[in-house]
């Protein structure tokens, strides 16, 4: 990797926010002794637990801090830009990391070790003590202000838990009822509009209960699909029988772009639901009709799944935070996690999920799911 020269070092980081108020000719001593590092977009700088023996200037580019979360994920705590610095806390404790850094876009870094820091104390004590200090202050508060939200955050999760467990329990007996009076129904009858009604019942009483175990599994943060392979002619009756069909009543146009026509490797209910519930989104964003448009094609070794529609759109503060729990929008009586459980689900299928809006131009949000493999 090759190093910038001394005079290129100094001009790259001599406007950091720890050297505020330094004179240039007192700068120009610290460009000696740095370690200058190039990372590419997510390069990993350090990773929670390793050694922690130096702090590091941002020159140009941006890091992620992040730790572990639930189920394992790595939750973002801040960006650190160009212009400030990170990794100090290792470097004043010699504790290990306590957090992970990567490079959010191509970085270039300046990793500055004991030595190093102790000599640039030296050249300006007063001045970089006090910078050091008002920037860790500062970080410590944002840190700090992130992690009450997580608490907060948590402790509602755990509440919804709570209630989810409590309704699932309270569910069983009246549903198990009418479960078995449309079964009973279904028997004596040879109507085919009775049958496909109590079949609708029935649906509707497994699809009650899978719903507020999905609330239990996300809130405990353990999401396990039972996939099986099914086809897209399935996955679009499921969609139709249970929200599709609404569109017409609601002054809504429906469009099909569909060109995959294959299997699909799916828990259908549960997939079904998370479609719904992208279907019942744009519905609620067009409250005097539009258009939604539903795409479904095969791109190289993944299948993309698409819904868009021409509603009211989200601005960029909700748009940013769209998967986070309890982030609604435009609803009065939102939850705001059904976004969060539907990246959860995507994610637990191998998928990826996203969302673009504009305010007044419609949402688009794409899933991504693996191909099935060919069967031998």
């Amino acid at each position: 990797m090759p190093l910038l020269e001394p005079l290129d070092t100094f001009r790259l980081f001599a406007n950091n926010r720890l050297f505020q108020g330094i004179e240039p000719e007192v700068l120009r001593d610290m460009r000696y002794g740095m370690q200058l590092l190039r990372f590419d977009t997510d390069d990993i700088v350090f990773q929670e637990g390793d050694e922690g023996d130096s702090l590091y200037l941002v020159g140009s580019g941006s890091v992620r801090i992040s730790k572990q979360g639930r189920a394992g994920e790595q939750e973002t705590l801040g960006v650190i830009e160009s212009g400030s610095f990170f990794g100090e806390m290792a470097l004043l404790d010699g504790q290990p990391r306590s957090a992970m850094a990567v490079a959010a876009e191509p970085t270039v870094l300046a990793g500055v070790d004991d030595e190093v820091f102790q000599h640039l104390l030296d050249l300006a004590p007063s001045r970089l003590h006090l910078n050091f200090l008002r920037l860790v202050s500062e970080r410590l508060r944002q840190v700090n202000s992130h992690f009450i939200s997580e608490l907060m955050r948590t402790e509602r999760l755990s509440l919804v838990g709570s209630m989810a467990n409590s309704i699932i329990h309270d569910l069983k007996n009246p549903l198990c009822i009418v479960r078995g009076c449309a079964s009973l129904i279904d028997r004596h009858s040879n109507d085919p509009k009775l049958k496909e009604l109590t079949g609708m019942l029935d649906n509707a009483a497994d699809g009650m209960l899978a719903m507020t175990q999905e609330l239990l599994d996300y809130s405990r943060g353990v999401v396990a699909p039972s996939k099986e392979r099914t086809s897209v002619q399935r996955l679009l009756e499921q969609l139709n029988q249970q929200s599709l069909r609404l569109l017409p009543g609601e002054n809504i146009q429906l469009v099909k772009a569909v060109s995959y026509e294959g299997d699909l490797d799916l828990d259908l209910p549960r997939f079904t639901r998370v479609l719904c519930n992208l279907i019942k989104n744009a519905r609620e964003a067009m409250p005097r009709g539009g258009i939604l448009t539903l795409t479904l094609e095969k791109v190289g070794c993944e299948i993309l799944l698409r819904v868009c529609d021409t509603g009211s759109g989200m601005p960029p503060e909700i748009l940013s935070k769209v998967f986070e729990p309890f982030v609604t929008h435009g609803k009065s009586h939102g939850t705001g996690l059904g976004m969060a459980i539907a990246k959860s689900t995507v994610e637990a299928h191998g998928g990826k999920i996203s969302v673009s809006s504009s305010e007044g131009r419609g949402t688009s949000v794409e899933i991504r799911l693996p191909a099935p493999s060919v069967s031998a």
